[in-house]
C-alpha cells in the first residue's frame, strides 16, 4: 500500500469564504467563553436522520446533523483538502481501488459504546445494500463494499479509481455521519439520533424546535464552547427575522431576497456569506405524459424565466447559472435553454403537431407553502401562460413535495441540487437510467456514456470537463431549469462569536461561542 493525500481544490471563492472562517475561529478560539446557549433560526422540520428512513437532509437537517453525527474525513480550510476527523490516516492501493483508513482511538459514540470499524462498514454497507432503496446509494455506488479488517482500520472497496471518494466521506448529507450500528437496527436513529457529535440529542418538539446539548465526552471536548443548542422551526421567514432582531434567536438561516438586503443593511446583525455550486432548480418529470413529448419539455424550458425570478424572489442576491458547477468550472452557457416565448411557442406548436391535440394539457406544478415557493409558481404560471401552456398550481408541505418527487407524481416540482466539494456523483445520479435521483427521466445514451467516463476519470482537470458536457446534454432535454446558483446566507447577533460563513449553504454553530459584552 502507498500512503497518499489527493488535494480536491474547492472554487476559488469558496476556498476564500472557508479561509476566512478559519481564520475568524483561530483567532477568537483562544478568547472563547465556556458556557451558554445559542438558538439557531431554521426553516423547516427534519424528515429524520436515519439515511434509509429519513431519506434526504435539506440545508436545514444538515445544519442540525452537523451537531449530532460525524463523518470519517473533514475539509482543512487553509489547504483545501481532506482533513483528519474520525479517520486520522488514510492509503490508497497502487490501482487505488482499495482505501484503508485508520480510525481515531477512543472515540465514543453518545450512547457510551465505542466506535469502530464495524459502525463504519454497517453504515455504508446498509446504503449500498439495493434492499434498502437508500436515497444516497447512487451518489456512492462506485464503492462495492466496505470491510472492518480490525476495531480500528476500515477498507473502502472500490469498482474503479473515483475521485470523490474522499469529498464524500467528508460530507454532512445523509452518506457521510456514522451512527452506531445498535442504534440502527433498533429502528431509534431517525428521530432519536446518537452520534460521535460535539453534541447530544435531548428531544424534538416537530414542528416547533430541536434541542441538543453539549457532549461532555467528545474527543475534542476543549473546543466546544456551549452548553445547549436550540433549533426553532420557524417556516415564516418575517417570523424568523424578527426573531433574530429581537433576539429571541442567535442564528438565522434564510435564502429570501428581502430580508438578506435588510438585514445587510443592519448595524446590529453580522452578516455571512459565501459562494459556492449548487443550484435551486425546477424538475420537469419526462417519465409520464405529458412532459415524457420532448417538445413541451423544451416549450416549457424556454417559457422559464430564470432572470425575472433571481429578481423578484431573490432580489439578486443569488446569480443566474446555466449550470450547477458553481464558479470551479466555467461551462459556458452550457446549451441552457433561456428564456424566449417566441421559441416556447414554436414548440408548443411542434408539440401539438406530432400529437395531434388541438390544445397543450394543463400541468400541473407543486411547490411549497413557503413565500419563495409561492412566488415561483406564480412567475412561472404567468410566463407559461405567455406561450400557451396552461399551469396549475399546487402548494405542498416540503416532505410532501419530497415523497411526490421520489414516487413520480409530479408534473413539474421546485427541488434543489445540492451544493458539494465535487457535484459529479449528483450529476451522475440525476442522469443515469435507472437512479433513484434520475426524477426527470433522462435516458439519453450520449450522457449515458459520458456520465459512465466522468465516473472512472483520473484527473479533476478531465472530471470537470466531462461534467460541462453532462450539464450541456441535460440542458438541451429541457428536464431541468435553474432558478438561481449557490450563493449562501446566514446572519447573527453581535454577542455570537465562532460562526464561519456558510459552507455549501450549510451553517455551521458547533465550535460558536457567546460573548455577552458584544
Amino acid at each position: 500500500m502507498r500512503t497518499i493525500r489527493l488535494p480536491f481544490k474547492l472554487a476559488a471563492t469558496t476556498a476564500m469564504a472557508m479561509l476566512a472562517g478559519t481564520a475568524v475561529f483561530a483567532d477568537t478560539h483562544a478568547m472563547a467563553k465556556k458556557g451558554g446557549e445559542l438558538t439557531v433560526a431554521i426553516e423547516t422540520d427534519v424528515r429524520g436522520f436515519d439515511t434509509v428512513a429519513g431519506g434526504v437532509l435539506g440545508q436545514t437537517g444538515e445544519i442540525v446533523m452537523r451537531t449530532i453525527q460525524e463523518p470519517l474525513l473533514d475539509y482543512d480550510g487553509e489547504t483545501n483538502e481532506v482533513k483528519p476527523l474520525l479517520a486520522t490516516e488514510w492509503s490508497a492501493s497502487e490501482d487505488q481501488k482499495v482505501w484503508t483508513f485508520k480510525l481515531r482511538e477512543g472515540v465514543k459514540f453518545h450512547d457510551g459504546s465505542d466506535f469502530d470499524a464495524g459502525d463504519v462498514a454497517a453504515h455504508y454497507n446498509r446504503i449500498l445494500d439495493p434492499a434498502m432503496k437508500s436515497r444516497s446509494r447512487t451518489f456512492i455506488a462506485s464503492i462495492e463494499k466496505v470491510v472492518a479488517v480490525d476495531p480500528l482500520t476500515v477498507e473502502f472497496h472500490l469498482a474503479h479509481p473515483w475521485q470523490a471518494l474522499l469529498p464524500y466521506l467528508a460530507t454532512t448529507s445523509m452518506s457521510g455521519p456514522i451512527p452506531p450500528k445498535e442504534a440502527v437496527e433498533a429502528d431509534t436513529q431517525n428521530r432519536s439520533p446518537v452520534g460521535t457529535g460535539p453534541f447530544r440529542f435531548v428531544d424534538w418538539a416537530s414542528g416547533d424546535r430541536i434541542t441538543v446539548e453539549r457532549n461532555p465526552d467528545y474527543w475534542a471536548a476543549d473546543e466546544i464552547n456551549l452548553d445547549k443548542i436550540t433549533f426553532r422551526i420557524l417556516p415564516d421567514t418575517q417570523t424568523r427575522f424578527a426573531s433574530l432582531r429581537s433576539g429571541e434567536v442567535d442564528v438565522m438561516w434564510t435564502d429570501r431576497g428581502p430580508s438578506i438586503i435588510e438585514a445587510k443593511t443592519d448595524s446590529k446583525l453580522v452578516a455571512l456569506e459565501s459562494e459556492g455550486a449548487g443550484a435551486a432548480v425546477n424538475l420537469l418529470n419526462g417519465k409520464k405524459e405529458p412532459l415524457s413529448n420532448a417538445n413541451l419539455r423544451k416549450a416549457l424550458a424556454h417559457a422559464w424565466n430564470q432572470d425575472a425570478l433571481v429578481k423578484i424572489s431573490w432580489q439578486n442576491t443569488r446569480p443566474a447559472v446555466t449550470h450547477p458547477l458553481g464558479p470551479v468550472k466555467d461551462c459556458g452557457d452550457a446549451n441552457y435553454r433561456g428564456f424566449d416565448v417566441a421559441k416556447a411557442k414554436e414548440y408548443v406548436q411542434a408539440y401539438l403537431d406530432e400529437t395531434g391535440k388541438t390544445e397543450v394539457p394543463t400541468i400541473v406544478m407543486i411547490h411549497t407553502t413557503t413565500p419563495r415557493g409561492r412566488e415561483l409558481g406564480e412567475i412561472y404560471q404567468q410566463t407559461a401562460k405567455a406561450a400557451g401552456i396552461p399551469l396549475e398550481l399546487q402548494p405542498v408541505d416540503q416532505s410532501t413535495l419530497v415523497k411526490r418527487v421520489f414516487t413520480n407524481d409530479f408534473d413539474i416540482s421546485g427541488w434543489r441540487i445540492a451544493d458539494g466539494a465535487d457535484m459529479g456523483p449528483q450529476l451522475f445520479a440525476y442522469a443515469m437510467p435507472g437512479s433513484s435521483y434520475n426524477l426527470t427521466g433522462f435516458d439519453n445514451p450520449e450522457l449515458t456514456e459520458i456520465s459512465q467516463k466522468m465516473r472512472v476519470a483520473l484527473t479533476m482537470e478531465e472530471r470537470l470537463d466531462l461534467q460541462c458536457q453532462m450539464v450541456s446534454l441535460m440542458n438541451d432535454d429541457g428536464g431541468i431549469l435553474y432558478r438561481g446558483g449557490g450563493r449562501y446566507h446566514a446572519f447573527t447577533t453581535p454577542r455570537v462569536k465562532g460562526v464561519p460563513a456558510p459552507y455549501r449553504g450549510v451553517v455551521d454553530v458547533t465550535r460558536a461561542w457567546i460573548d455577552e459584552q458584544s
